[in-house]
């Protein structure tokens, strides 16, 4: 049976029209001229139609549709999904996620959010409770990748599983933080099951204490990711670290030979060229994995990281102000006379009673030991100046 009804060729007489027995003349006349003209508009409009009136002409459904609205095309690629990504953190996820959102903006089929607190970590749950802040956070959008990067401020004893707090320099202390990390993937994963965490790396300090606790940081997180389904570790030290693995605050852009600045002088935050450089290792994982669609913003930040590499920092040294010459004295030459030390004699005071300086007593007294006098010890009275 046809989705609509076939349609008549022609146009159906309405029966009853004529001239009935009381009808005047003059009204049948019109009536029989008005009955002419519609049957020579019939034919007219008709000349094809079949001899039998009655007979049907059946049109398709997608006839019918093309002609109340205008041709599509053959084949209309269906929507995209909008790939939602939510990047979270301590202070340098905030230099992290300021770079991504720029690269990001406009980006057909991408929705962005960021959210980063300074000073925090998972060792600090009083400051702020990351746990609670990322449930609130992935319950507005259930997130299809989140981005972490969360670590430089957790050199320090973190909560055990039974209430205790676990130093750092404990054993134990990989496992509980992990742990701690593992529980914001887990929060990840319950909002929505596919998803996918990428946890981000410290980069190497400048401090020597935090650079070395940092790569504890580190290994704990790259375990946890390790073992953890939906989750990836981005490694950054190396691209912050110059060829012999140390911290460096300096880089060369091999594609323009300019000498760059990446770190701050407190040697733990980035520079707009540092948070650039950052910004173009994760996305260079991120934006490949994910199959984010091409953006010349995103190959910029990309192809700069692969251009800039750190250098060896050199100390400066500081200017010199010109100094004067310096005279040196001559030096102490012993007089003809001795002293006979006596009770509760210091070199300071038998200095201080001859009126010399204790250098000069002490540099025509070369074997004496100033700190241990015995009573009557003779000594060289040096010659005045």
């Amino acid at each position: 049976m046809p989705l609509f009804p076939p349609l008549r060729s022609g146009r159906a007489r309405r029966p009853g029209l004529g001239v009935g027995p009381g009808s005047r003349s003059g009204r049948g006349g019109l009536a029989a001229v008005l009955l002419c003209l519609t049957c020579l508009v019939g034919a007219a409009c008709d000349r094809n139609a079949p001899d039998a009136p009655g007979e049907a002409v059946d049109i398709a459904p997608s006839t019918v549709f093309s002609q109340r609205a205008p041709a599509l095309p053959a084949e209309t690629a269906p929507a995209s999904k909008v790939l939602k990504l939510l990047e979270v953190g301590d202070s340098l996820s905030i230099s992290l996620g300021e770079q991504m959102e720029r690269a990001l903006a406009g980006a057909p089929g991408i929705d962005f959010v960021r959210d980063g607190m300074r000073s925090t970590g998972l060792t600090r749950p009083e400051l702020l409770d990351w746990p609670a802040r990322l449930r609130e956070l992935v319950g507005r959008t259930a997130p299809d990748v989140v981005v972490v990067m969360i670590g430089a401020n957790d050199v320090m004893p973190v909560d055990g599983p039974e209430g205790g707090r676990i130093y750092f320099d404990n054993p134990a202390w990989a496992g509980a933080y992990a742990a701690k990390a593992g529980e914001l993937v887990a929060i990840c994963r319950q909002a929505n099951p596919g998803v996918v965490v990428y946890w981000v790396g410290v980069p190497a300090m400048g401090d020597p204490g935090l650079a070395s606790g940092v790569k504890r940081v580190n290994a704990a997180l790259a375990v946890m990711c390790g073992k953890t389904p939906g989750c990836r570790f981005i490694d950054t030290e190396a691209a912050f670290s110059d060829p012999d693995g140390r911290f460096s605050r300096h880089a060369r852009d091999g594609a323009t030979g300019d000498t760059l600045v990446l770190r701050t002088a407190d040697g733990v935050h980035l520079t707009d060229g540092g948070a650039r450089l950052l910004a173009g290792v994760v996305l260079a994982t991120v934006a490949d994995r994910e199959k984010f669609p091409p953006l010349a913003s995103v190959d910029e930040l990309r192809l700069y990281a692969r251009d800039v590499r750190p250098v060896a920092d050199e100390a400066p040294s500081p200017p010199q102000a010109p100094q004067p010459p310096q005279v040196k004295a001559a030096p102490a030459k012993a007089g003809g006379s001795v002293y006979s030390v006596r009770k509760g004699d210091t070199l300071a005071i038998i200095a201080k009673r001859l009126g010399i300086p204790s250098d000069d007593l002490l540099a025509v007294n070369p074997g004496v030991d100033s700190r241990r006098l015995s009573l009557g010890q003779p000594l060289r009275v040096p010659a005045k100046r």
